[in-house]
């Protein structure tokens, strides 16, 4: 593995072989195969992550995210951290959510990581281009798609496809046993106000609990909040969290 000319289209393009070649340090987190190694220069001491015999690059670190962590000691403790909290085995997908920060992590996992331990077409491209249009189409005519990462396999990987949905629908169904917990409804709403900037957004209902379900959103600024619970099936303590979780922002909130 060079540390001359290194750009992360080389690096997510690595093999299991030629990173295990030049690894300093091997892992075993949640499943997945974890390599610590020098990138040399901006990229450094990194972490390259591999489940399957595949390249889980999205998950990957670089020491250049971190800059001011100062040893290697350090990164490899934050490396070790921070991959514990965004991967997940399949029995940790089975078990009761504690928070809504848990289920946003492994609905991420799910999404984004999950799926790349098969070879797959992503659903997305550049389909103003019509050759690669064509080529596109011509690819993927016989391949199955995914809904839950927005992609295609194989015919031959049906099953994993399969496992893969059952795997997210485990998820919702953990989620959903918490619609009548009422902390973990309002860190809920809490949480996507303040990631939808509430306070200066004028969809903000419209933006906050469309992370919730399908919404109809009139368009006329004239939209009913009781109209949008009542879209979403909301429980009173669904509601009523709701409501807890503004008043909660507007009291924190700066502007």
């Amino acid at each position: 593995m060079s540390n001359l000319g290194i750009n992360i289209d080389e690096i997510e393009s690595f093999t299991e072989d030629q990173v295990r070649s030049a690894a300093l340090e091997t892992l075993h987190i949640k499943d997945h195969t974890v390599y610590l190694t020098d990138l040399g220069g901006a990229f450094g001491y990194s972490c390259l992550v591999f489940c399957n015999g595949h390249h889980i690059h999205y998950a990957n670190d670089y020491q250049l995210h971190h800059g001011t962590v100062e040893t290697r000691e350090a990164l490899r403790a934050l490396y070790i951290e921070l991959l514990s909290n965004k991967l997940f085995t399949e029995d940790e997908i089975d078990q009761p959510l504690k928070s809504y920060d848990e289920f946003s992590r492994k609905d991420y996992f799910l999404r984004n990581y999950y799926n790349m331990r098969e070879d797959y077409v992503s659903m997305f491209g550049n389909f103003n281009d019509q050759k690669f249009t064509e080529k596109y189409e011509k690819k993927t005519a016989d391949m199955i798609p995914d809904s839950i990462s927005f992609c295609y396999y194989p015919k031959e990987k049906a099953a994993f496809v399969r496992h893969h949905m059952e795997l997210y629908l485990t998820l919702c169904k953990r989620r959903n046993e918490q619609r009548d917990d009422f902390e973990y409804q309002k860190g809920a709403f809490l949480h996507e106000m303040y990631n939808h900037e509430y306070g200066i957004n004028w969809e903000a209902d419209y933006d906050v609990l469309s992370c919730f379900g399908r919404i109809e959103y009139p368009g006329d600024g004239n939209e009913s909040l009781d109209a949008y619970f009542d879209a979403l099936k909301f429980t009173d303590t669904q509601r009523s969290a709701y409501l807890a979780a503004r008043s909660e922002y507007y009291a924190h909130a700066q502007f």
